[in-house]
């Protein structure tokens, strides 16, 4: 995927992993990477990172004017593809519902290496570094 200048892997990750801490209820500030409840939401805040930067690359390939496909749009057009799917049937796909149809492509995706300098300290420090070991470049 070509990097974007205006694309904030930063704020992305950070947008991600926040979202997941508080769904797993543990505080920013709780940050134990011993924590079982840290290292799940670690987990998660990656997938759904790593599915907003697929659907970011195949967005710069595919969009068009009339068709901008903003945000997860663009994973949900390649899910569609792939199962077949009525275009309502794919615009209600929720984030896991995008993982789990596209595990293929997402194994295969390379992260942009702004992409991995946001998530990559993180996610090594909880003894995750197992989520990057997927990664073609990483």
């Amino acid at each position: 995927m070509q990097e974007r200048a205006d694309f904030d892997y930063e704020a992305l990750w950070q947008t991600a992993r926040q979202g997941a801490l508080s769904k797993h209820g543990v505080a920013r500030s709780e940050a134990d990477t011993q924590n079982p409840a840290y290292q799940e939401a670690l987990r998660e805040a990656f997938g759904f990172f790593l599915l907003t930067c697929y659907a970011a690359s195949i967005r710069e390939s595919r969009a068009t004017l009339w068709c901008t496909l903003e945000g997860l749009d663009a994973a949900r057009l390649v899910a569609m593809e792939k199962l077949k799917l009525h275009p309502h049937n794919a615009r209600s796909m929720v984030e896991q519902d995008l993982i789990w149809a596209l595990q293929s492509e997402l194994r295969e995706f390379t992260l942009p290496e702004g992409a991995l300098n946001a998530c990559r300290q993180t996610l090594n420090d909880a003894g995750l570094s197992e989520c990057l070991a997927d990664a073609p470049n990483a």
